[in-house]
């Protein structure tokens, strides 16, 4: 299993997807700092504020995670490569886990590095700002490890849908269209139908993320975000396993 994923992490390594996919990304992001700094916006941004901003950006991987499964798992679907490795006698429990586990290690890999084109290029670019603190810094580094344990679990469901759905284009379709709308339906169903569905609105992946990224941090809400998290992941692993094990790879 150990030797899967380090041929799998050397495969998109030397691919220009993931390299150009991540640095696409800061290159935008880079820009918009630049844009800022010789526009009169500039003058109002500080390290406090861009602090502030990346918080409540905490919620945008959630769909940037879909390049990540499209180039580890929805890619060998489309151009059935997987037969390869079964074919080998590779466990298709241990080959799930290979692909959540690889995937997982691209997209921290891929987010260290825009972190740290963003917060680089901040510094370089803006002053601190009077208001600035380390109290902030531990503020969006607790957020931020609330949030990272959110954007594995939607690794997870991403996962399982590019396993069951073969075509890229639809398993990406469908995965925006359940973190974009499924949360606002159920807020709808809560309030016309019954407010039982506001259990349901609670323990989502979304609904949490926005915690996290706009209310205010309190230890609860911190350790909830983590276990339904946490829950998602075992969860959907769970169940790609089972879909896997079952299903005919040809």
């Amino acid at each position: 299993m150990l030797n899967y994923i380090k041929a799998e992490l050397y495969r998109n390594f030397n691919r220009l997807y993931f390299w150009g996919y991540t640095f696409g990304i800061c290159i935008f992001i880079l820009a918009i700092n630049i844009i800022m700094k010789i526009t009169s916006v500039g003058s109002n941004v500080s390290l406090t504020v861009l602090f502030q901003a990346a918080t409540f950006m905490l919620g945008i991987p959630v769909f940037l995670i879909v390049a990540m499964v499209d180039m580890c798992i929805a890619e060998e679907e489309k151009h059935v490569t997987l037969k390869n490795v079964v074919s080998f006698g590779f466990e298709r429990n241990k080959l799930v886990l290979s692909k959540i586990i690889v995937t997982i290690i691209l997209s921290i890999i891929s987010a260290v590095i825009i972190l740290t084109v963003f917060f680089g290029s901040s510094i370089m670019l803006f002053p601190i700002g009077n208001k600035f603190s380390i109290d902030i810094v531990i503020n969006f580094i607790m957020r931020l490890s609330g949030a990272m344990v959110l954007w594995i679990a939607a690794i997870s469901i991403c996962s399982f849908l590019a396993f069951v759905i073969k075509s890229n284009t639809m398993f990406s379709l469908m995965y925006v269209m359940i973190f974009l709308f499924f949360r606002k339906i159920i807020l709808i169903l809560s309030n016309l139908v019954s407010d039982k569905f506001k259990y349901i609105y609670d323990i989502l992946i979304t609904t949490n993320l926005d915690i996290l990224a706009k209310g205010e941090l309190t230890n609860s809400n911190l350790n909830f975000a983590i276990l339904i998290g946490a829950i998602y992941i075992i969860v959907f692993t769970i169940l790609t396993m089972i879909y896997v094990k079952n299903k005919e790879i040809k």
